[in-house]
Formats: structure tokens, sequence, C-alpha cells
């Protein structure tokens, strides 16, 4: 059960998750009196792609597994990375999605099964973890493993995959705000022999808000089938499906009136009207065949498509609100296509060199990224008087549908294609030396056409990884590595042409300890990070609200981080982290990149087991940052630092049944989550989840 340690799991973030195919039965189910850590087995992966433990990887690796976010009732990866050590996630202004930061910088790379997906960050942030295994987090640029190397870090979601037996788990939950929820796993053996197995997984979830007239539903299915075609072939297939709608879209409260006074009204309050909403709709294929040569050898072939089509009807502030009331709202029609293919094809090998053992990947891929958005202006500017539609005489005034010019669409066509090939060693130059060298040559192909504008580049780059860990003791190591930064963001100037790749370089070192039998352990990073051509947002183009960036030069952040995880007794586990970080831009006379990143965030969970109950909660810290005001010229205000506690609770009614209560943001702490253009987003109040759970 020790989830949150990285060194008592013993594994790499599974970026190549096709060697994780022999998976214990027990991980699905949850027995507070047995649980098995699953994982100890060693995944394809690590910041090279080579099969490492994490001990034996010299960067930091953070991993949330299954167990913790069924406990503390977490069901999408934007919640899980609320618990990664040195990750902020916080809510965006208008619906569930999540804008991810990391030493700093937004993290904009996420991965299914160490293959990337199709849509943007923050909408990645929306898939249900239901369907995973563990949401994993490397800190640090990860160049060597995919295209690009940004110096943030990279989130890997490990589904789950089929075992051999049969069973599984269904679960109906009742919370806050009318949700309702229910979830199914199942799992089953295809044949006598357990060679063919398969498992379907499926959630269901609607639920108010505690925003007026806001709501949303979901629906996820995903299913798995792996087949041992011999002893040494296997082949295993991953298709997943979820929709998120969205009505009555709630884009925050308006800030402050046009006179400088702060609006005061009940964070229930919502002026946005029924006609704004969304829907998402994510799935991704994934096919894998693993060919086992020999005890030393391996190729890994596996082929990837993932879509996501997201549909908006947006309404947001033009500007503040006038004294007496009055507002107008931006509103626009826009809809989105992504899609992202990727095929690759990989071969792990053991070999003797000069009486030690030493292990290389060797990886070719190809991948593709295209998006095709367009955007259609309103008719009319809608608008309203806030004090009107709060007052009891007329609370259902709100601005009417303006309506949106569908013969003059704003286009933007995205194009990404890449070839790479990845080579890495892991040399075993001492008993108690490991060198890691790698290079992966890429040759990337972008076009674009944003605003009639048409953008086309070539680049040709190769991202070099050095590192090493020395072990003092098998309890007690130290580390180092250096990455190059290379990231072909699709973000674009006024003009709408195609900025630059960002480039720099990643460098880290740490120490790590884990007593004898890995069930505590103390990790402690310290990076820094130079970034030249680096985005930074720079206004919003009125008709079609797509931001535009200009590309600044001399950025750095270093910090710390630190990690300790473990039991205090054979009943009670605890985890804490901290991170601090001091971002520098010359750009800038106040010095910060990014100032609506906080410095110092960390995360605190425990729970104790007792015969049939398990008692638990975590705090989370957020620490000062600042919100932005305005568009074209923006005012930084202060957003205060807050702490958010959660409460959880798992009761075994018999072996087969069980009951969870969840609190979150236990002491009802009032907080603003996001202050961003006109508006500020009240954090959520005080929330509860009962959930009933059957085992079988």
């Amino acid at each position: 059960m020790k989830q949150y340690s990285a060194i008592a799991k013993a594994v790499c973030i599974g970026l190549l998750a096709s060697s994780s195919s022999v998976v214990l039965a027990d991980d699905a189910k949850v027995n507070m009196e047995h649980i098995e850590v699953v994982g100890k087995h060693h995944r394809d992966v690590g910041a090279t792609g080579l099969p490492l433990a994490i001990g034996d990887t010299p960067q930091s690796i953070s991993i949330i597994d299954s167990e913790f976010m069924d406990f503390h009732d977490v069901n999408s990866a934007g919640e899980a990375l609320v618990h990664s050590a040195g990750v902020y996630s916080e809510t965006s202004l208008g619906n569930r999605e999540r804008f991810v930061f990391s030493r700093g910088f937004e993290m904009n790379r996420f991965l299914i099964d160490g293959m990337g997906a199709a849509g943007r960050p923050s909408q990645t942030t929306l898939l249900d973890t239901s369907m995973f295994e563990s949401v994993e987090v490397i800190r640090g640029s990860t160049g060597m493993l995919q295209e690009v190397g940004q110096p943030s870090g990279t989130v890997n979601l490990v589904q789950k995959r089929a075992y051999n037996g049969t069973g599984g788990a269904v679960s109906a939950e009742i919370g806050s705000w009318d949700r309702l929820r229910a979830e199914a796993d199942f799992n089953t053996t295809l044949n006598d022999s357990g060679t063919v197995r398969a498992r379907v997984v499926t959630a269901v979830e609607g639920a108010d808000s505690f925003v007026d007239h806001a709501n949303t539903d979901r629906t996820m299915f995903y299913t798995t089938l792996s087949a041992d075609i011999t002893d040494a072939l296997q082949v295993s297939i991953f298709a997943s499906y979820q929709d998120d709608g969205q009505g009555a879209i709630s884009d925050g409260l308006p800030y402050q009136f046009t006179n400088g006074e702060r609006v005061n009204i009940g964070i229930e309050a919502n002026i946005y009207p029924d006609w704004a909403e969304q829907d998402t709709q994510q799935d991704s294929l994934l096919g894998e065949a693993r060919y086992q040569i020999n005890d030393d050898w391996n190729v890994v072939a596996r082929f990837h498509t993932a879509n996501l089509d997201d549909d908006k009807v947006y309404a947001g502030l033009w500007w503040h609100v006038e004294p007496n009331g009055d507002y107008a709202l931006l509103a626009n029609e826009k809809h989105v296509d992504y899609q992202s293919d990727r095929a690759e094809i990989g071969v792990n090998g053991q070999f003797s060199f000069l009486d030690r053992e030493h292990s290389i990947n060797f990886t070719l891929a190809n991948s593709e990224f295209d998006e095709y958005q367009t955007s259609y202006r309103a008719l009319s500017r809608p608008a309203g008087n806030l004090i009107a539609e709060h007052s009891n005489e007329s609370p259902q005034a709100k601005p009417a549908n303006p309506g949106f010019n569908y013969e003059a669409p704003a286009v933007r066509e995205a194009n990404i294609e890449s070839q790479s090939a990845r080579v890495a060693f892991n040399l075993q130059v001492l008993d108690n030396l490991n060198v890691l060298l790698g290079a992966n040559h890429k040759d990337i192909t972008s076009s674009s056409t944003n605003r009639e504008i048409t953008s086309e580049f070539d680049f040709k780059d190769t991202s070099l990884y050095y590192g090493g860990v020395y072990k003092f003791t098998e309890q007690f190591l130290m580390y180092a590595s250096y990455t190059d930064i290379f990231d072909q963001r699709q973000t674009y100037d006024k003009s709408g042409k195609l900025l630059d790749p960002v480039s720099g370089e990643n460098k880290e070192v740490g120490i790590r300890y884990s007593n004898q039998d890995d069930s505590f352990s103390v990790d402690v990073a310290y990076f820094q990070i130079d970034q030249e051509n680096y985005p930074v947002e720079a206004g919003k183009h009125e008709d079609s609200s797509l931001i535009y960036y200009e590309a600044q030069s001399g950025v750095e952040s270093e910090g710390y981080e630190v990690e300790i995880s473990g039991y205090v007794t054979e009943q009670w586990y605890a985890a804490v982290s901290f991170s601090d970080i001091d971002m520098t831009n010359p750009n800038y006379v106040a010095g910060r990149v990014s100032r609506v990143v906080p410095d110092r965030i960390a995360s605190f969970s425990t729970f104790y087991d007792f015969e049939d109950f398990r008692i638990g909660g975590y705090l989370t810290y957020t620490g000062e940052r600042e919100g932005f005001i305005g568009e074209r010229k923006v005012e930084y205000v202060p957003v205060d630092s807050h702490v958010l506690g959660g409460f959880s609770a798992q009761y075994e009614i018999n072996d087969d049944l069980s009951v969870k209560l969840n609190i979150h943001n236990l002491f009802d702490k009032e907080y603003d989550s996001k202050v961003a253009f006109f508006t500020v987003r009240p954090g959520t109040p005080r929330n509860y989840a009962l959930e009933l759970n059957y085992n079988f």
C-alpha cells in the first residue's frame, strides 16, 4: 500500500507501459487487510526510455496510484495532480478543466501509456481516473522520450490492464449539489488457460454546482483486450471514449466595477446565460505488440490514435461592470478538432562489457498532430445588468443569444509531423555507479494557417541526455542529470505567425534515501532551467478570443523539491511534499515570468488502518501568487495563499461490501481560486460524497 513512495514502488514512470503486462490480479480489488504493491515490476520507461527503477533514474518522478485516487474520491486527472509533489493544479475560470504547472511552467505534455494525448493539456485533465492504474509525473525536460522536451515535465496516464482472473467492482455515489455517479470495473478471462483476457470500465456522472444554473455531466467507457499469442508474443488493444458536457458555463464572478470598486455578490451568482455551453468528446485507441526474443532482449511495437472534438458557445465579460450594474459580453462560437497519431518500434536489451551488465534502448517513432479550429463572431454584443439580474425584481433577466456569423468564420489549421530516432545507454561503470547517456534526433515539419497567415517551419534537433546515479549505500544515493529543452508549441504572435521553438537546458541534482524494506523514502531535488524563445501571453483578439504571444529570452527558473513518504507504523502511512521556485525574466521589471504560479506549494496526506476501517485525510497549501485584470493593459492583483483540507473514511461491511465518506474543503475555506481578465473564480466550498462499493 506504499502508493505515494516513488522509491517504494521501484518503478519508473510508465512511458512505455508495454512491459507492465504482468499485472497482479489483486489490483482490481481493494482489501484493507491485504493490499499488494502493484507496480513492483520494471517498465520500459524513465527519462530515457530505459527499463530502470526509479532509484536508478536521475530525475524526479512521482506517482499517484488508483488506491489513493479511489480513497480520496479523485475522479479526474487534473484533480489527481493537485496531490502530486511539485505540481500546481488550478481550476479554469469556466469549468472542470485545469491548468497544470511544475517548476514555474505549464505542463503542456500529457501522454496515455507513453503516447501523446490529442487535446490541449487543460482538456486532457478532464479524463476520468477510473480507467487509469496511476497518474505519473516526471519533472524536468523529457526530450529523450518525445519530440518535445519542455522543462516543466510530462504527465503520463497509465491505463488499467486486463489480468488473469474474473472479478471486478461496482459503485454508486451521491454528493453535494445533486451529484450522482456510478462506476463499474469488470475483468474476465476468455479461455480456460487465461491467455486471452478482457477488462471493461465505465463511469457516468451528473451534477449541478454551487454556481446557479451551472451543471455538468460525464459518460466514460474504456475496454482493453490482451492475448498471449505464444509464450514470447503478447498483443493488447486499449480503447476509450469520454464525453463531458456542461450547460450554462460559469466564467467566474465580475472582479470589479469600472471605478475600481470590488464587486460583492454571493459566490453562487452566475451572470452568464444558458446558451453559453460546452461539450468535449475524447477518444483513444492504442494497439501494442510485445515480443520477447530471449531473457535479455525484447521488441515493442505500438500504434496510437487519439481524437478530441470540442464544441463551445462562449460568453465572457467584455469589460468591467459599470457602477449602475450594466455590462456587456464578448461572445463567440468555437469548434475545435484535434487528432494525434503515433507509431513506434523499440528494442530493449541487456549486454555485457568489461565484465559488467549494461542496458540499451533504441526506438524509432513517427508522429503527426492536426488541429482544425473555426470560430464564429457574434452578430451583436449581448448585454445585461448585474443589479437587475440578482435582485428579487427580475432575477431571470439575462443577455439574449446574439446569433453568430456563420458566413465568415475565423479559421486556424495546424499540422506537425515528426520522425525521431532515440538511443540510450545505462552503463554500470562501477558496482555503485551507473551512467546514463542518450540522444534523440528529431526531424519536425510544422505548418499552420492562422488569421489567414501561413507559417511553415522545418526543424532538425538532437536532444542530449547525460546523467549518473552514485549509491553510497543500498539505501542512500545521489544523482545528477542534464537534458536539452526543445519544444515546438502551437503559439502565435499578434499577426498570426507561428513562433519559433523554445530551446534551453535543464539541470538537476538530487539525493534519495529509502529504508531496507522500501516502506519509507526521502527525495530531495534541486533544479535549474534556462530557456530562449519562451512564449509569453501578450493579448487576445477581440473577434475570436484567440490569445497571441511574444517570444522572450533569458527566462530562468531554479528551486528545490522535497518529498517524504512512508509508513510510520504498520498501520499508519503519511506523505509530505514541498517545493520552492524562483523565476526570473530580464524582460519584466518585476522579474516574474508567470505571476499566476505560486512560488511555494506543499501537500500532506495520511491514513490509518484499523481492522475493518480506514480513516485519513489531506492538506494542500498554495502560496501567494498574482492574478491579472484586463487584456491589453494588464494590472496584476495579489491572490492570498490558502490551505485546503480533506477527510476520507472507509468501512468494510463485509469482505465484498464497503461504504466510504469523503469531505473536500473540510474547513469550508473561502478563497479566490483564479483571477484572470475581468473575473474571479471563487474556490469551491465544502462538499461531500457518500459511496457504496461492491467487489465481486
